[in-house]
């Protein structure tokens, strides 16, 4: 797969999977079109600048208590040059136990985030529409967005990144398993809190009763 068709295929996942479920989030929160557009475009810059840092940033955590030796690294991707998919870590050597563990890592903290994002809704109706819309983004979307666009791209679409070599080194039954329930948690989350947001009147209704 060529670096044109990975970012096709990578913007596509973001607007089905964070986009639109931030556009419905809004909407249910009674926000204007023009706050909604503003929303959506800091929510993207404040989604996409952490973004390659938090799953290479897991990457080499793992990898250096693990005990290999970091060769070469590119944290943020050089999007001031169009480039907005290159973000690696490359090692001296490693044990393929060590490779392993250091693959997996990104997408076991997706895990994580999630369930921190179940915990911090039980405040949801304290959240303003951006708080909330920046929580939905930071937690389920994003987990999602970042286990199914490498996920897919190395099952469907031939990519050699971190789930070809999971594979390869683990039960595949294992791996995919472990990919869908990330999916499907992250994916169901989203969907509950979406499906109860309120507008601000009605939350004000609510508490005046």
């Amino acid at each position: 797969m060529n670096d044109q068709a990975r970012f096709l295929l990578s913007s596509l996942g973001y607007l089905l999977l964070i986009v639109a479920p931030i556009l419905a989030y809004l909407k249910k929160r009674a926000e204007t079109n023009q706050r909604i557009v503003i929303y959506t475009f800091v929510l993207w810059m404040l989604w996409y600048l952490p973004y390659a840092p938090v799953h290479e940033g897991c990457h080499f955590v793992v990898g250096s208590l693990a005990g290999m030796h970091l060769k070469s690294h590119q944290f943020i991707p050089p999007f001031w040059r169009g480039d907005f998919i290159h973000g690696y870590v490359t090692w001296e050597h490693g044990e393929p136990w060590q490779m392993l563990l250091m693959s997996q890592a990104p997408y076991s903290i997706d895990g994580l985030i999630i369930l921190l994002g179940l915990f911090l809704f039980r405040w949801r109706s304290a959240f303003t529409p951006f708080v909330g819309a920046l929580i939905l983004t930071e937690t389920f979307l994003r987990s999602v967005y970042d286990v199914a666009n490498n996920y897919f791209l190395d099952t469907l679409f031939g990519g050699t990144g971190d789930f070809r070599f999971l594979l390869s080194g683990y039960p595949p039954l294992a791996v995919h398993l472990g990919a869908w329930i990330v999916i499907l948690l992250g994916i169901s989350s989203a969907v509950r809190e979406i499906a109860l947001a309120k507008s601000d009147r009605s939350i004000q209704s609510q508490a005046d009763e």
